[in-house]
């Protein structure tokens, strides 16, 4: 806006209160050159108060006006002057034609020099002794160590120095407007205490003046302003007064005054960190100069009191940031060094809520949401996130009232401090305070009103009126940021050595996978290369291909089983489970006693489990196919001890079946039984061919033996579930077509007449739907996906099922389905015929699960 325009509440905001071409009429003002020596402007009662006669003019030289004394005195006082705002004082100059002394000061800005001169003023109240005043009142607020009790004592002094009607502390709050929090009056005046204003009251531009020129007196609220002169010329820029003592004072500012009562103000400013904290506002029911050697020892008491008043508060964030770090070092101390870093904070919320006053707290880490107390729900704790991270990204955020700035629901809550924990990542912890509900004390309806006019005018009334206030929360003090600041060094300390810990671990994780691939690579190529003797030496032992396609299915069988078995826990297994499982494929439900198992419990180490695997694999076949098992009446006995010397011995006869003579040749399965016993193992292999049955003794070295079962076995067996699956209708899901197709052709072997396939969950759902098979078969892992999905349906519509699995255990096998028989890859057609059989039966437990 122009300066000419005119000024009312509307536009009040703008008013360029820095250049109101006028002074106070208490003073007059020289503006000079900035060497000071040639005048530009000067007010137009300046011959009165410096008793100059001669014409003031353009290029006047200023010690024609003042004398050649007080020119030189003042030059030198300019000299001292550090910065604007610390203007030059000389005081009691003697003018020629004055019969009084003259107090002035000298300031230089915007390429001008000003000088300002006033009479000296005796109030009575020892303004030649303001030193020692200031001395005293210094002393006295040093005694106060509390904010509230420095401030009423700050009120107190200052109206006993400074003779004013009414002296009051106001601070600003955090939204611009400000409250009375000391007051110290004369008995006939109301109060203003503990009242608010509005930020209004005080506009912009005012508070930043408030700043730079931290002392304002305003002598008479009704005055007449004195204007510089000469006028401006057309375009010529505008005195900038901001430093000036004299400067003229906004008509709407002497109208409020006016309307409050008040005649006379004297206003000094609390600079706390450079900020505008609040102000010392003295005011008088009547016109009132305060002569300037008070007003000079009031700004020094401004500036202690300022340092006081900052010195309180970071005395008061301290003690509250001590207390916090002793109460973080108590939670630090106590964080588990187990488990995810999340859930070890987590325990300690309760903590926390006790370092800032709050009605709830909570943690958001890794997208999962902890809280305690009043929190809103986790659908909210993103955009939360997202609101904290918006304001400063990785900076402190607080507010006393989110539902201005975020859509969380009416829940109560209000106030949110959000301390983010990491310099990567959006990981926050925060505190909550409920909506504090209050009556707000104003000193008259804050809202602007017209008059008839319709002119937009200050308040006619400083009387109390009352807002009810909803929404907001207790403000978040300077104390509680402190005590923030301090959570979050701690809490990115603690995660920062977490993180270093993990990478440490991630390293150590990484070198046993390195570790793990490099033996998983070398038993592979073991296994490959044992796949390969089996299948060759088969080969040149085998008459016909059929023969050939047998063998070798039972001895990798056989192989896989074992490596099934060795991957277990330890690495080994149980010699009773292997030769049983071995020996439930050729007992017969009319004589289950055929075969008879007995010894102790021992169990063999991985080489061990899987070179016997082999051999009795290869015993029992030779005796189901040439020995003992070969007709309905032979028998097994397989029987083992502990020798002294550790070592165990395995025993082996064969009787009642066709006469046995030595062969004329060693076979394929002679040599592979001697050579895997004697060379692998370092043990014994003797086998002997009585005309009654095949005997053998194996001693296996007491390397390879634990001796770890609970309880021996004797004479162990299953019975075998020998049956057809014919007629059977049968889903299979698998995810790998060969598998699929090697599974459907050992269902069709067995007797299985509609056998569907299916690879994927989205397949199996469409056959399922004009399908109702008898029994489903299902690979539970396919893929990236597994057949949760499948098995669910089929359960639900009474349909029973069979897990297939490569998997060495069950551990990823959800608890509602460890029920559920389990085959492993390569399935064996006589261990899935007898699942199928058995679930179909209604048996519940799982049978020969390997």
């Amino acid at each position: 806006m122009s300066s000419c325009d005119p000024v009312d509440l509307s536009n009040c905001d703008r008013e360029p209160i820095h250049i109101p071409g006028s002074i106070q009429p208490h003073g007059a003002m020289l503006v000079c050159n900035r060497a000071g020596d040639r005048l530009l402007y000067a007010s137009r009662n300046t011959a009165d108060i410096t008793g100059y006669e001669g014409d003031l003019i353009h290029g006047t030289v200023i010690s024609d006006i003042l004398g050649q004394q007080a020119a030189h005195d003042l030059r030198n006082a300019a000299a001292k002057a550090s910065r604007p705002g610390a203007a030059g004082v000389v005081l009691g100059i003697v003018f020629p034609g004055v019969s009084g002394s003259l107090d002035a000061t000298i300031h230089r800005h915007d390429d001008k020099t000003f000088i300002e001169i006033e009479p000296c003023v005796d109030d009575g109240r020892s303004a030649r002794n303001a030193l020692d005043l200031t001395r005293e009142l210094i002393q006295r607020i040093s005694l106060e160590q509390d904010l509230d009790a420095m401030a009423r004592a700050g009120a107190r002094l200052a109206r006993a120095m400074l003779g004013y009607d009414r002296v009051m502390v106001y601070r600003f709050l955090h939204n611009g407007a400000g409250r009375v929090i000391a007051e110290a009056k004369a008995p006939h005046l109301g109060s203003f205490m503990g009242q608010h204003f509005p930020a209004s009251d005080i506009p912009a531009q005012a508070r930043r003046l408030y700043l730079v020129n931290p002392i304002r007196m305003i002598s008479d609220a009704g005055y007449e302003p004195i204007p510089l002169a000469p006028p401006l010329n057309a375009g010529e820029k505008p005195v900038d007064m901001s430093f000036a003592q004299l400067r003229s004072v906004s008509p709407i500012h002497c109208e409020y005054l006016r309307n409050m009562g008040v005649a006379a103000s004297l206003s000094i400013s609390i600079i706390v960190d450079g900020q505008l904290w609040g102000l010392i506002a003295c005011h008088h029911d009547s016109p009132k100069v305060t002569p300037m050697p008070l007003r000079i020892a009031a700004e020094l008491f401004g500036h202690y009191f300022s340092l006081q008043i900052g010195a309180a508060e970071r005395r008061a964030s301290m003690l509250a940031a001590a207390d916090a770090r002793a109460q973080l070092d108590a939670i630090v101390s106590g964080l588990s060094v187990e488990g995810a870093i999340i859930e070890r904070l987590a325990e300690h919320l309760p903590a926390f809520a006790r370092l800032i006053e709050c009605n709830g707290v909570a943690l958001w880490m890794d997208n999962i949401w902890y809280g305690l107390g009043a929190t809103p729900d986790r659908e909210y704790a993103r955009d939360l996130v997202h609101a904290a991270r918006g304001e400063e990204r990785r900076a402190i955020w607080a507010t006393q009232e989110i539902r201005a700035s975020f859509p969380l629901p009416d829940t109560g809550i209000a106030g949110v401090l959000a301390i983010p924990l990491s310099l990567t990542f959006d990981d926050y912890l925060f505190f909550f305070r409920n909506e504090e509900a209050h009556t707000v004390k104003w000193a008259g309806e804050p809202s602007k009103t017209p008059d008839k006019d319709g002119r937009l005018t200050p308040r006619g009334s400083f009387e109390t009126w009352r807002e009810d206030v909803k929404g907001r929360s207790m403000p978040w003090t300077a104390a509680d940021l402190s005590v923030a600041e301090a959570v979050r060094t701690y809490l990115r300390d603690v995660i920062l050595k977490q993180n270093e810990l993990s990478a440490e671990e991630r390293a150590r994780t990484e070198q046993r996978r390195r570790i793990l691939n490099d033996e998983l690579n070398h038993r592979v190529k073991n296994i490959i290369s044992l796949v390969k003797s089996i299948a060759l030496q088969t080969g040149a032992a085998a008459a016909t291909v059929s023969d050939y396609t047998a063998s070798l299915e039972g001895r990798l069988l056989a192989l896989a089983n074992a490596h099934d078995q060795s991957l277990g826990g330890g690495g080994g297994g149980s010699i009773a489970s292997l030769i049983d499982t071995e020996a439930n494929f050729h007992r017969h439900e009319g004589s289950p006693e055929r075969i008879t198992i007995s010894g102790p419990g021992v169990l063999l180490d991985n080489r061990a489990f899987g070179v016997l695997s082999l051999v009795i694999h290869e015993m029992i076949t030779n005796a189901a196919k040439y020995g003992a098992l070969s007709t309905p009446g032979g028998q097994l006995a397989i029987s083992w001890r502990l020798k002294d010397d550790g070592d165990l011995e395995l025993n082996w006869s064969e009787s009642g079946g066709p006469p046995v003579a030595t062969p004329k040749r060693v076979g394929f399965g002679t040599r592979l039984i001697r050579s895997s016993i004697e060379y692998d193992l370092r043990g014994t292999a003797d086998l002997s061919f009585p005309p009654s049955g095949l005997v053998a003794r194996f001693v296996i070295p007491a390397a390879h033996i634990e001796v770890g079962e609970p309880s021996p076995v004797e004479a162990v067996h299953t019975p075998s579930v020998k049956g057809s699956l014919e007629g059977l209708s049968i889903l299979v899901v698998e995810d790998q077509g060969l598998i699929a197709m090697d599974a459907e052709e050992t269902l069709r072997k067995l007797g299985a007449g509609d056998v569907r396939l299916a690879a994927t969950i989205g397949e199996a759902e469409k056959v399922l739907d004009g399908f109702n098979p008898d029994i489903a078969v299902l690979d539970f892992n396919l893929g990236a996906d597994t057949s949760e999905t499948v098995a669910d349906t089929l359960l639900e519509r009474g349909i029973p099922l069979v897990f297939m699995t490569g998997y060495s255990d069950t551990l990823n096998i959800p608890e509602r389905f460890r029920g559920i028989p389990m085959v492993r890859k390569p399935v064996n057609p006589e261990s899935i015929a007898k699942q199928i059989l058995h679930v179909l039966s209604g048996g519940s437990e799982i049978i020969g699960a390997e």
